[in-house]
Formats: structure tokens, C-alpha cells, sequence
């Protein structure tokens, strides 16, 4: 097996894969066989008496191991989408050997050959009957060899029409890999046709031209732009169309065909449907039919959204369930499959009887908790504000305002008199500690205190207020300076 054989061979499996999961359902008619070895066959394709539809047959070489998918005069299958509605073929290489004359000043060349290239129903292209033709979208002409020009050209009834040209370079250089025109050049086809004829003209005849040059073949094809510009070019040697050894180079290409129904002679499969956008659906219900290009006769069916399977046959397009492709349709709550959608719906959580009594007897006893230390602090700062207020009304009463005025009016009073609050007093004595107790009588009792300035004094805490041993001591201010 050569190079690009082995190439196609994976991009076949990597298409295999993709058509397993329409292959779950059924796309051949009933009774029919749904595959020709490791390719799948979906109706209207078919390769046994009343499995395919007129103009879609196909033979399946089942003497090969494994057997192999044949389209018109033995194209090889290699894929069969009925989601783009293409056929992957493995159609042939153009490649001949040009003819050098010997003159007076050297090998001259010339090249001036017609070749016909079909994508493998020439009798029903001949007969103009086809519905497939090579895809414009999918495929690329390619032209190999040095100074020539390449010519796709379609035969129609209004005679011929050059569809794609390219020309290739050489002048002694190294042909270029990435096929930009030096030894090799590409170019996108203008028009959809079953085959074509491939015409290769010399740039230029002269022996100057072709001096030094090898006695290369010259080659040219319609291949898969996906596979050519993405795998060929990376892999396939040019050299290996062009070298000495005539024929060395691969034979096939991997191309791909576009097929379709015509709404006027395909009416048992085609009907109208006023809700699709082009007016016709297929014969499966929850279908749609699609133009092919600018073409109002020319129509690809497929299954509409939320629906998979064959759309050429009655019942075809099946529901898809989404919630068994959760990697394909997301729900993070609970999915609920409904005819061509789902539903994804946010989930519950269940919480029994004793559970939900449990969270309810945590919840109301943090809540009690949280009142109960509430009420303790509010009524701690309701006791400290209503003993400041007392502690202000007696230092009014007794004349605190009064001994404040007297001190801060005298200098030397201010230096010598001061003022303590009820906690410098209390820091003083300990807390008005027993111990601290140095006598008392019937008006109060006398601590020893020790003041912040390590200053040693005593303190008298009366019993009894008496009102004119206040006033008396207030008159006596002014004079304690002295």
C-alpha cells in the first residue's frame, strides 16, 4: 500500500467513526444490507436489486477481503455522507511522459495532450442523466511538472468551457512543496460537472527552456482540498509524479462527489412542506430540503434538529434522546428527553421528616442563643449608662461642677488638686480591698491608697453624705494652696 493509500485509509476510519452513530438507526430500506464492508451504505445508495434507487447503484466486491465499495466502472468508495450529501471516491491521476525531439540546439519538448477525467459514472454522464457530480466546495484541481499550463475543461451541449487553468515554473529550481506554482501549482474548480477533460499546453517549446531539465512526467488531478493541503503536502513527495520512473507516483487521489434529488423527477421522495425554507421536505416526517447552490430543481434532505437518521426513508428521522449524550447536550439538573429537544430542569433535593425537624430545632436553638446573648448585652450597657447618669447627678449634687470651676481657675490650685474619677479610686484601693482598710468611723472608712505616680495616700469613703461637710469643704479650697 503506498503513502497517500495509507493516508486516505485513516481519514476513511476517522469517517467510519463519524457514521457509526447514524448507522445505530436504520438508513437502508428494510431488508436491505446497511454496509459493504467497513463502508456504510445508506437508501437511496445501494448495491443489491431493489435496495437503491435509479442512478445510485452501486457494487460491493465482496472477493476482497475486506469487500469493497465500487461506484460506476470501478471508482473505489471510501465514505457516503447523507448529512453533506457527498460520496468520498478514490478517482485517478492524470500522468504521462512528454516527448523530447533532439534538433540542433538540444532536446526540445512538447506537450499537447487531451485526457478525459470522469468521477466514475461516464455512462451516465454521457447519457446526461447524473445527479452527482465533483463538489466545487470540497475539491481542488492540481497540476505537477515543470513550464506548462493545466486545463480543466467541461463538454456540454454548448460545447466546451475552460473551468479551472493553473500554470507551473521550474527553471532549474527545486520544485516547491507547498505547491505556490514552482513545479507544481493549485486551483479551485469553477463548476460541478461528472467529469471533465484535462488538456496540458506547453509554456514555452524551446530547448533553451529545458535545458538541464530532466525527462519528468508531467501529472495533474481533482482532489479533496482538506486532504491535499492539510496531509498530502506534508507527506507525499512531488518527485514521486515527476521522476524518472514513469508510473512510481500514487495512481489515485481521494476526491469527493456531491449527489442530490431533482424536485421534478424525485417527487415520491420530495414533497412540499409550506414550513421549510425552501418549500419541500423529504419523505420522513420531521425533515427539511435544502438548495444545492443557485439550483431551484436541486435539493439535499436532511433530518431536522433534534433528530438523526436517514431522511429518504418513511419514519427515518428518528428523536434523538440528548439526555444520553450529556457530553453533547449539558444538563446540570434533572433531563427530560421531548420529541426533537430536552428539557433540563434544576434538580430537588428530598429532605425527610426527622432531617427537616432537626434543622429546624438547630436553627431556633442558634436563634435563641443569639437573643439570650442579645438581651445580656443590651442589659449590661443599660447598667453601665444608668450608673454614669447616677455618678453625674450626685457629682452635680455635690458640688463636683463647682470644685472643677475652682481648681481649673487657679494655677497653683490645679498643680496641687486633682480630681479622681471612680475607677482611678478603685485601681487605688484594689477595688476598695479589706486589706487595704487603715481605720474609720461612723461617717466612713479610711483606705491606704496607692496613686499611678507610686505616691501613697489615703482615701475616705463615706457612709453618711453630709451635706454641710460639703459645703464646708469646698469653702476650704482656695486655702489648701497656701
Amino acid at each position: 500500500m503506498s503513502q497517500a493509500k495509507l493516508i486516505v485509509a485513516t481519514v476513511t476510519a476517522l469517517q467510519l467513526l463519524m457514521a457509526t452513530a447514524v448507522a445505530a438507526v436504520q438508513v437502508a430500506l428494510p431488508g436491505c444490507p446497511q454496509a459493504c464492508g467497513n463502508v456504510t451504505v445508506p437508501y437511496p445508495f445501494g448495491f443489491r436489486m431493489g435496495c437503491f434507487r435509479k442512478g445510485f447503484n452501486l457494487t460491493c466486491d465482496e472477493t476482497r477481503r475486506p469487500p469493497r465499495l465500487l461506484l460506476g466502472d470501478g471508482v473505489e468508495v471510501d465514505a457516503i455522507s447523507l448529512a453533506d450529501g457527498t460520496v468520498h471516491v478514490q478517482t485517478k491521476v492524470v500522468a504521462f511522459r512528454p516527448l523530447y525531439t533532439n534538433g540542433a540546439v538540444g532536446a526540445r519538448r512538447s506537450i499537447d495532450h487531451n485526457y478525459s477525467w470522469y468521477g466514475g459514472l461516464p455512462e451516465v454522464y454521457k447519457s446526461g442523466g447524473a445527479q452527482l457530480a465533483v463538489s466545487t466546495e470540497h475539491n481542488v484541481f492540481v497540476a505537477i511538472g515543470c513550464n506548462f499550463i493545466g486545463y480543466l475543461v467541461a463538454v456540454s451541449d454548448g460545447g466546451r468551457e475552460y473551468v479551472s487553468t493553473c500554470s507551473t515554473l521550474c527553471n532549474g529550481k527545486t520544485r516547491d512543496a507547498l505547491c505556490t506554482g514552482v513545479g507544481c501549482c493549485w486551483m479551485t474548480i469553477a463548476q460541478r460537472y461528472p467529469g471533465y477533460q484535462v488538456k496540458f499546453k506547453d509554456l514555452d517549446d524551446t530547448a533553451a527552456a529545458y535545458a538541464g531539465q530532466s525527462r519528468a512526467s508531467v501529472a495533474a488531478f481533482i482532489v479533496d482540498r482538506e486532504w491535499f493541503v492539510g496531509t498530502m503536502q506534508n507527506t507525499v513527495s512531488f518527485n514521486d509524479f515527476v521522476n524518472d520512473d514513469f508510473g512510481s507516483g500514487p495512481s489515485s487521489m481521494p476526491t469527493v462527489l456531491q449527489w442530490w434529488l431533482d424536485v421534478d423527477s424525485d417527487r415520491d421522495l420530495v414533497v412540499k412542506d409550506p414550513r421549510s425554507a425552501s418549500r419541500w421536505r423529504c419523505i420522513s416526517l420531521n425533515s427539511f430540503a435544502a438548495y444545492i447552490g443557485n439550483a431551484v430543481n436541486k435539493v439535499r434532505c436532511n433530518c431536522s434538529d433534534g433528530y438523526e437518521g436517514n431522511s429518504y426513508i418513511v419514519d427515518g428521522c428518528q428523536d434523538i434522546d440528548e439526555c444520553l449524550r450529556p457530553d453533547v447536550y449539558p444538563c446540570h439538573g434533572t433531563c427530560i428527553n421531548m420529541p426533537g429537544t430536552y428539557r433540563c430542569s434544576a434538580k430537588k433535593r428530598i429532605i425527610s421528616l426527622a432531617g427537616l425537624i432537626t434543622i429546624i430545632a438547630i436553627v431556633a436553638g442558634f436563634g435563641l442563643l443569639f437573643s439570650l446573648l442579645g438581651v445580656a448585652q443590651v442589659t449590661k450597657k443599660l447598667k453601665k449608662r444608668r450608673a454614669k447618669k447616677i455618678r453625674q447627678k450626685f457629682f452635680k449634687k455635690n458640688h463636683g461642677l463647682l470644685l472643677q470651676q475652682l481648681i481649673s481657675s487657679n494655677k497653683d490650685i490645679a498643680e496641687k488638686m486633682k480630681i479622681f474619677s471612680l475607677e482611678e479610686l478603685e485601681q487605688a484601693t484594689n477595688k476598695f480591698d479589706h486589706n487595704r482598710i487603715l481605720g474609720g468611723g461612723g461617717h466612713g472608712t479610711v483606705y491606704k491608697a496607692i496613686l499611678s505616680d507610686q505616691r501613697v495616700v489615703a482615701i475616705k469613703k463615706a457612709k453618711i453624705v453630709v451635706q454641710r461637710e460639703i459645703d464646708q469643704f469646698i469653702n476650704e479650697v482656695p486655702y489648701f494652696h497656701r
